[in-house]
């Protein structure tokens, strides 16, 4: 993999990165935390490894971590204290604690909140961690808000190969060995205010789909009031398929909210026909 690639994520994504050795791990955890440091970002490394261990493998391939830490603008943690409740993985408060600490970045005059987080202890025999997928589809809503980042690190020699396709299903992008140099997030989603509702860019499709299914949930279901009208920017979705069409299908026959679906493409709008309904019906892009 080009370590540069990580350099392409932005505040709003949360991606899932897939590795087979230290090598690959350490190349991108790099490439993320200096970029982070550059850019005056809160970055949050979580890990089962001994933070002087990680400070020193940062510190050895160029970052000044050590300055970072002393700063406040680099914390580390590890897993069982911010994961794990009495031993527990309790995905609800994991959620609670992220949004303070995004009230924390905020506050202390950074520009975003950069998280990484090694997944190694969900692994097999972590009591409660069956919530794992579930988890990382709601998280999304942490990141739609367009201020914090994820870097969900999962090591491909302690997961089984049907377990890393489903969560990896909950995250909008992923990165894998052999990503080369033109990765792009495959998936954007970002909250709007004037209109209030959701952007979508990119490709949507089964490699992204239940982190849109739970993202449009949450949008709609904070805004289920009987005047309230949601409005889903798909202009800049350059390919949806059919699972992702049923989902922007459903979500316009929510109510409430009144959902309105812009900037569809004669694609998007052949296929909506296709499976039986036309949402984009006066909105081609």
């Amino acid at each position: 993999m080009d370590p540069s690639v990580v350099d392409r994520i932005r505040p709003g994504d949360h991606v899932c990165w897939t590795f087979d050795d230290e090598h690959q791990r350490l190349a991108a955890v790099t490439g993320y935390v200096q970029a982070g440091a550059d850019a005056n970002q809160k970055i949050i490394y979580l890990s089962d490894a001994s933070p002087d261990l990680l400070l020193r493998e940062l510190t050895d391939n160029g970052v000044d971590a050590w300055r970072l830490v002393r700063t406040g603008q680099l914390q580390m943690g590890h897993p069982r204290d911010d994961y794990l409740t009495n031993g527990l993985f309790d995905p609800m408060v994991v959620l609670d604690d992220w949004q303070r600490e995004i009230a924390v970045a905020r506050g202390g005059g950074y520009t975003a909140l950069r998280m990484i987080g090694d997944m190694s202890w969900a692994r097999a025999g972590v009591v409660g961690a069956d919530p794992l997928h579930w988890y990382e589809a709601q998280v999304n809503r942490v990141f739609a808000d367009g201020y914090a980042m994820a870097l969900c690190l999962y090591d491909r020699r302690l997961f089984d190969q049907v377990s890393l396709l489903r969560v990896s299903a909950a995250h909008p992008s992923r990165m894998e060995p052999g990503t080369d140099w033109n990765w792009r997030p495959l998936l954007r989603m970002e909250r709007t205010g004037e209109p209030p509702g959701l952007r979508l860019i990119g490709e949507a499709d089964a490699s992204n789909r239940d982190a849109l299914a739970a993202t449009l949930a949450d949008v709609i279901d904070d805004m289920s009031r009987p005047d309230a009208t949601v409005t889903l920017d798909v202009a800049g979705l350059r390919f949806a398929d059919a699972g992702a069409a049923r989902l922007l299908m459903g979500a316009a026959t929510t109510a409430p909210p009144e959902v309105r679906i812009t900037g569809c493409s004669v694609s998007l709008v052949k296929l909506m026909r296709l499976l039986g309904g036309d949402p984009c019906a006066g909105a081609v892009a």
